[in-house]
């Protein structure tokens, strides 16, 4: 049953930990004698500040590989980001629960890194008393999605592209994934790309009348930070980035709240009111 870290070491459904619990129980003295092992090295990974806080378990016995086990946990990691909080991270994977792996003996755990590196765009949770509620949201819709993610290339992208921006390095590269992302869903052909792409968003994600309409001003403006970004000459602030993870945030929610990608010709169609 391998195990996928989500912000510390994990394994299968989720479990959460007490932050002050810092220290894991262990067993009586080993056979031998001796006290018991000190915590492996990988316990540290990250820092002393990366605690284990929860626990994705994947059942191993409706997979075939560990591969589709993987695929699936970090399907759900992307969607933890998501909904529930942008700072979750899943550190490492393991067949074990993480809990019993002090207790196992020489080299039957096998660890395996996973996201180890920093998040360059500092996300997260403005209010987080309800963190935990949230995740129910994707207990109930995980499979809606997963199902749009396995038949849409386009909403594959986006999904990839908004989970892997906030890791990447370099700013105008971040933008300009999110925004190919955002082509991929709503760009019917490359005229007017611009215009095309901003009418078409906000004609999605809001009824007609002036929020369309100022919808469709502001995301324009945000194309016009992607279109320097794309060629070099990047003016956007750290904020036009946020705003455009938080636009592609808010279609993907749409789309998985409606079960379906809408096609070219229904977004046209709800362009023109038909």
């Amino acid at each position: 049953m391998p195990s996928t870290g989500v912000t510390g070491f994990c394994r299968s459904s989720l479990v959460n930990t007490d932050e002050d619990s810092k220290q894991v129980k262990v067993g009586p003295l080993r056979k031998d004698g001796l006290p018991p092992l000190p915590r492996p090295a990988f316990w540290q990974l990250g820092g002393k500040t990366t605690r284990i806080t929860a626990e994705l378990a994947i059942p191993g016995t409706d997979f075939q590989s560990l591969s589709q086990q993987y695929a699936l946990a970090r399907f759900l990691g992307a969607l933890l980001r998501l909904w529930t909080n942008p700072g979750i991270c899943m550190h490492a994977m393991s067949e074990h629960p993480f809990t019993d792996l002090i207790r196992l003996d020489g080299d039957s755990p096998r660890i395996i890194p996973l996201e180890s590196f920093r998040q360059r765009s500092r996300l997260g949770l403005i209010e987080t008393s309800s963190m935990l509620d949230s995740v129910v949201w994707v207990q109930t819709n995980w499979r809606a999605a997963h199902k749009l993610y396995s038949s849409s290339t386009e909403f594959r992208l986006a999904v990839d592209a908004l989970d892997a921006a906030q890791f990447v390095e370099n700013e105008a590269l971040a933008l300009v994934s999110l925004w190919a992302a955002l082509e991929a869903l709503f760009s019917p052909s490359t005229a007017e790309l611009k215009f095309r792409v901003s009418a078409l968003i906000a004609s999605f994600l809001e009824e007609p009348g002036e929020a369309r309409r100022s919808r469709q001003k502001a995301i324009a403006h945000l194309y016009d930070k992607r279109s320097a970004a794309a060629h070099g000459k990047p003016k956007h602030q750290s904020e036009d980035l946020v705003s455009t993870f938080e636009l592609l945030r808010r279609v993907l929610i749409k789309m998985i709240h409606l079960r379906a990608v809408p096609s070219k010709d229904e977004l046209d169609q709800r362009l023109f009111g038909c």
